[in-house]
């Protein structure tokens, strides 16, 4: 009996053990992950840097022993003399030399001194005059043909200060009443807005033909809320023109609404909905790449660490390699075979991630960057194009600033507003135009 009730008793021991065994296996796996999830920062994933957790306080720097400002070989940004409005010719304190002899005006040397005066608003009025019949007493009202209250270049100034400048209305209104003498409501600024988006419909559409015309696309999205609900604003673009999109939407209808049939290149990040496009046609972004191999080289476990480092390693050559060639420091031929080599080395890595690694996570990583290997080589067939996203990253700053300074947008006319006034004042700004001329232009002629 005694024999019997202690083998029940091991039995349930052991039972217990091994259980202990699994859960204890399952909660390494599960601290093994939370300590990566630790390690996300902003330069290793696409966390913006106000979400971080823990921010790394920056290693103190050895003092220079240079003196602050420019160094030595700083090409020097001189002051580019103006077409003056006023010339004052300021004689010398003396009349005559210390020996006796006349003093003879020989050149002048120009000092300019700048000053923009107080700023008035021009203010026409106009008095409708009111007649009537002397005989059969009807009556007559003088009329004014397209009347608004705000000049055009009122209009560009209020369209500017608040679609690129990002200032919410409530900073209009006080920018116009403290700078420009000019007090206005906050309805008014919105029906500007309204004027001022209806005059930019043709400008803008007009930029998305030009895209689709294009031989190469940046292409990235960000968040956007509209009436508090989320959207999102989407980027198209290249070096000659940018055009942006306000929509509810992430999904593929919006390329297969914007770009029904474009066959150009693509850069973009590994984001699915870019598959619409040609495989053969795509690059994917390096740099979104290189974030993923940090990841790895921070990670908690060593073997994953040791082959991230790896990873990371091959993809700066990578960059460094394409960065010498296009100085024209290394032959074509040099960057192919060394190119090919870390295309290798980098494809080795991946698999024994994607097989070798013990957490699902990093397993998924490895599975969908493999699944885009193809893609991350189009810059070396193309070399037109280049092997980041970081073009479509810094035009799309423009709408995270407006994004963090205002309340968003309340209606589809302030998503119609936004979207074409970055469009068309990015444009300008990329083509060497003054982007407020260009606005003021389009606001006059329409």
């Amino acid at each position: 009996m005694y024999s019997l009730i202690r083998t029940s008793e091991l039995q349930e021991l052991r039972s217990i053990q091994e259980s202990s065994k699994q859960r204890i296996e399952l909660l390494e796996k599960e601290i093994e992950i939370l300590k990566d999830k630790l390690n996300i920062n902003s330069g290793n994933s696409g966390l913006p840097t106000s979400k971080e957790i823990y921010k790394k306080e920056k290693k103190a720097r050895k003092k220079s022993s240079r003196k602050a400002g420019g160094q030595p070989g700083h090409k020097a940004g001189k002051y580019q003399f103006k077409t003056p409005d006023r010339i004052h010719n300021v004689d010398t304190e003396e009349k005559v030399c210390s020996c006796g002899g006349c003093l003879n005006i020989e050149s002048y040397s120009a000092h300019q001194k700048i000053e923009i005066p107080p700023v008035k608003p021009e203010i026409d009025e106009y008095r409708l005059a009111q007649k009537r019949c002397q005989k059969c007493g009807k009556k007559y009202k003088a009329k004014l043909d397209n009347y608004k209250i705000l000049g055009s270049n009122t209009e560009s100034i209020i369209g500017a200060l608040g679609g690129f400048f990002n200032n919410s209305k409530r900073d209009i209104q006080q920018i116009l009443s403290q700078i420009f003498n000019l007090d206005i409501s906050l309805g008014l600024i919105s029906a500007t807005e309204k004027r001022i988006s209806s005059k930019l419909e043709n400008a803008h559409r007009d930029l998305l033909t030009e895209i689709e015309e294009s031989s190469y696309l940046h292409m990235d999205e960000t968040g956007h809320k509209n009436k508090g609900k989320r959207g999102w604003c989407w980027f198209l673009g290249n070096e000659k023109v940018n055009y942006f999109s306000l929509t509810n939407s992430r999904g593929k209808k919006v390329l297969t609404k914007l770009l029904p049939e474009y066959d150009g290149l693509v850069i973009s990040d590994r984001y699915g909905v870019y598959n619409y496009f040609d495989s053969e046609n795509r690059q994917v972004c390096l740099a979104h790449l290189r974030r993923d191999f940090k990841r790895f080289a921070y990670s908690s476990n060593k073997e994953i660490a040791t082959v991230g480092k790896k990873l990371l390693d091959s993809i700066d050559k990578v960059f460094a390699l394409h960065k010498a060639y296009k100085a024209e420091k290394i032959p074509k031929l040099y960057y192919l075979r060394n190119i090919r080599r870390i295309q290798k080395k980098m494809y080795s890595f991946l698999k024994k991630l994607r097989h070798e690694s013990k957490l699902i996570q990093v397993q998924r990583v490895a599975k969908n960057i493999l699944k885009s290997f193809d893609m991350m080589w189009l810059f070396v067939e193309k070399e037109n194009i280049d092997p980041t996203n970081n073009f479509a990253e810094r035009q799309i700053k423009h709408h995270v600033k407006y994004r963090k300074n205002s309340y968003h947008t309340w209606s589809d006319r302030g998503d119609r507003f936004i979207e074409r006034i970055k469009s068309i004042y990015s444009t300008a700004k990329l083509q060497g135009n003054n982007p407020f001329a260009t606005i003021s232009g389009l606001i006059n002629t329409a």
